[in-house]
């Protein structure tokens, strides 16, 4: 579908011309209203509250001077009228009420509908009504939770909703992606637009104005520095991608979400529901695979607005110190000459007061720096080895290897107690001197990751045995096979 097969063609002509400024406040007020009065605004409170916004823009200077159309008696009647002076100031200013309602009705921004009692009603059409929410939000600065987006996707395809409607949770969780990858663009281009406004600041002032109460609150403080720290979406963004890795291997899993979309009629076929699908979690992918790019580049346009502010401030400082210098040479010219001039014929104490000042001596000055000495290492020297070390650290070498404690050590230690028995109790590996008890600690270890020759199973009782300082659980050691469970006897 086309832009203007749902708009007006000329739905864009109210925000031109020498009221676009009123008619756009008029409209976000409207909007408003919109908000309270869901279900239709009464055509004659309207026009009350537009005729006091009309009056509060004549308070400033600025009047209203609605567009006058051929053919329309009412407007060009009315026009006449106040221009000729035959109306009162609020007479003037209802009469322009009523001609800015009827330019809404005439571009279609409004509708109005005629009801019980012949009353008549405001309604928004559905494209003014989104087109509205649209410029409200981007007349606001409002903190953008780039969490939330990932937390959603997250909550989306792997809650509740994504087992009892598959496709459903798969086509939010794309749009919430979309949407997230829209705000952060919108976010890199936003730093674009304020790193050309601070270029083109004409004082140091307005340059730290607009660093410090523009770019530091509505971006920094906004949005760049909650999405470098508390906003950050790595806690989700692993999790997301291997769900959607998943769902994209899980033959059975895609089926139940294809057969889900057309049972829902998302979908007219079976062809068409899978290839939505699969493109809806390709973009799910591909836009979580491709943050670190964005990240980076948003790090990029921020340190380039950051490099462009400190040069546009630089830059103005040399300028000023040019201005201060040509100045300071001017006077340093008149104290030259005021001798050689009669104090009553030039009024130099009304003029400016001149003073003295020694001028700064070799002393006053800091010692110059001195340059740090190239570093010079120190001369390696190699130092042979003989061969009866290097035959001594390879013995010291091999005995800790053999001392040190392995799960093959480990398993052979516990097979060796249990035999041929299927099972026995930790009891009977009661420790009698620290070697021992270090080995129980590794049948602990070794006994519950389930990579082993025998399992742990502990005991419901939760016994515990005391056998000389050693105190120790009495579980149970099972025979297992590590790579498919028990083993018979």
């Amino acid at each position: 579908m086309k832009l203007f097969e749902v708009l007006p063609d000329n739905y864009f002509q109210l925000l031109t011309g020498p009221n676009k400024h009123m008619y756009a406040e008029a409209v976000l007020f409207l909007y408003e209203q919109s908000q309270l009065e869901r279900f239709g605004i009464r055509y004659d409170v309207l026009r009350d509250l537009l005729q006091e916004m009309i009056e509060s823009y004549k308070e400033k200077g600025i009047d209203f001077s609605p567009e006058e159309e051929e053919g329309d008696p009412a407007v060009t009647g009315e026009a006449t009228e106040w221009q000729s002076g035959q109306l009162k100031v609020e007479e003037i200013s209802r009469a322009q009420a009523n001609a800015l309602i009827r330019r809404l009705a005439k571009l279609r921004w409004i509708d109005v509908e005629v009801r019980d009692q012949y009353e008549q009603y405001i309604v928004l059409p559905h494209y003014t009504s989104r087109i509205l929410a649209l410029f409200k939000e981007l007349c606001d600065n409002r903190t953008v939770e780039y969490q939330r987006f990932a937390f959603v996707t997250y909550q989306l395809l792997t809650g509740e909703e994504a087992k009892r409607r598959p496709s459903f949770a798969v086509r939010e969780a794309a749009q919430v992606t979309i949407q997230f990858q829209q705000e952060l663009i919108t976010l890199y281009n936003n730093m674009k637009h304020h790193m050309e406004q601070v270029v083109q600041k004409m004082s140091i002032q307005d340059v730290l104005d607009h660093h410090f109460d523009v770019y530091k609150k509505q971006i920094v403080d906004l949005s760049y520095h909650r999405l470098k720290t508390s906003d950050h979406v790595s806690r989700y963004r692993f999790q997301i991608l291997q769900t959607v890795q998943k769902w994209l291997l899980d033959r059975d899993l895609m089926e139940e979400t294809i057969e889900d979309g057309i049972r829902n009629e998302f979908y007219a076929d079976r062809q068409e529901a899978e290839a939505d699908i699969r493109t809806a979690l390709y973009r799910i992918e591909e836009i979580y695979n491709g943050l670190d790019e964005i990240f980076y580049q948003i790090d990029l346009r921020h340190n380039q607005y950051l490099r462009s502010s400190y040069d546009r401030a630089r830059y103005l400082s040399q300028q000023t110190q040019g201005l201060d210098q040509m100045l300071a040479d001017i006077l340093e010219h008149f104290s030259r000459i005021r001798n050689r001039i009669p104090e009553d014929s030039f009024p130099w104490p009304q003029l400016f007061h001149l003073q003295r000042v020694n001028t700064l001596t070799e002393n006053s000055l800091l010692p110059p720096r001195s340059k740090r000495p190239l570093h010079q290492p120190e001369k390696h020297i190699v130092v042979p080895v003989s061969d009866e070390l290097k035959a001594a650290l390879r013995e010291q070498s091999k005995e800790r290897i053999r001392k040190a404690v392995t799960r093959k050590k480990v398993e052979q230690y516990v097979l060796a107690r249990m035999g041929e028995r299927a099972q026995i109790e930790l009891a009977e590996l009661a420790p009698q001197n620290p070697e021992e008890f270090l080995m129980l600690t590794f049948v602990y270890l070794y006994g519950q990751d389930g990579m082993s020759a025998f399992r742990l199973k502990r005991s419901e009782e939760r016994s515990i045995l005391l056998v000389g300082p050693y105190r120790f659980h009495n579980h149970t050691i099972v025979r297992h096979n590590k790579y498919g469970g028990f083993r018979a006897n």
